[in-house]
């Protein structure tokens, strides 16, 4: 375009790099942030913060053999507190996983599950003292549209069958074995394993979670680990 096209073009050049400067991924902390600050009052009831983070933290250092290493670390008990009430697990299931499907976006794919989440588990009444991927109300409308929307078609017929719902096998096994229908614990089993293995991408060669990361997805203080690896056990048998 000549002299005034390139003087143009030099321009242009200079305003799109400080755009791209600025513009730069979040990291995975200031995802959190994100997310609190957005979906939750600014108000903080700081003593019950602490005292949730502290029995996790507590839990994790006091069996280290039934959850993945690293959990017990101090490192660790500061993202939760960045988290709260989200588990930090939850957010890495999403960021790490999720995020890798071509439509799931970051922050606004996180956003747009977790005030569905979010505002089915308050209007329930659920007390649980974190938001885990094993509390996660799959079988609400909002929240599996929500997730389903980034999955193949054949993956509503799974959801129903083997993760939740009053259909589904877990929900079956909980109201037929007492000690399990107490936690949940075959439903919090599944929508883990769900949450932590449903998005795959060409090239992945191992799928699927360890089941110390399972109990890290499911247990909470006062509950007795050994409960989930019996549902999981239950659930391989069907």
């Amino acid at each position: 375009g000549g002299e005034a096209g390139r003087a143009v073009l030099e321009t242009l050049s200079h305003v799109f790099a400080r755009i791209e400067a600025i513009w730069k991924p979040v990291t995975a902390t200031e995802s959190f942030e994100i997310v609190r600050r957005r979906l939750f009052a600014d108000e903080v009831d700081y003593a019950a913060r602490d005292a949730v983070v502290n029995a996790f933290s507590t839990m994790y250092r006091n069996t280290p053999g039934e959850f993945p290493s690293g959990v017990a670390e101090r490192d660790y008990l500061v993202r939760m507190t960045a988290a709260y009430p989200i588990h930090p697990e939850l957010f890495d299931r999403l960021y790490q996983d999720w995020s890798t499907l071509e439509r799931f976006q970051r922050t606004r794919g996180v956003l747009r599950l977790m005030a569905a989440v979010i505002h089915q588990l308050w209007t329930s009444g659920d007390a649980s003292l974190l938001i885990l991927p094993g509390t996660l109300p799959l079988h609400t409308t909002p929240v599996r549209n929500e997730l389903l929307r980034y999955l193949p078609d054949t993956w509503d017929a799974v959801l129903d069958t083997d993760i939740d719902g009053a259909e589904s096998r877990p929900f079956s096994i909980d109201g037929h074995v007492p000690a399990l229908g107490k936690y949940s614990a075959a439903r919090r089993v599944a929508r883990t394993i769900f949450i932590g293995s449903a998005p795959s991408v060409a090239g992945m060669r191992v799928r699927g979670l360890e089941e110390i990361r399972i109990r890290l997805g499911c247990a909470q203080p006062g509950e007795p680990a050994a409960v989930f690896g019996d549902a999981l056990r239950r659930m391989s048998g069907q």
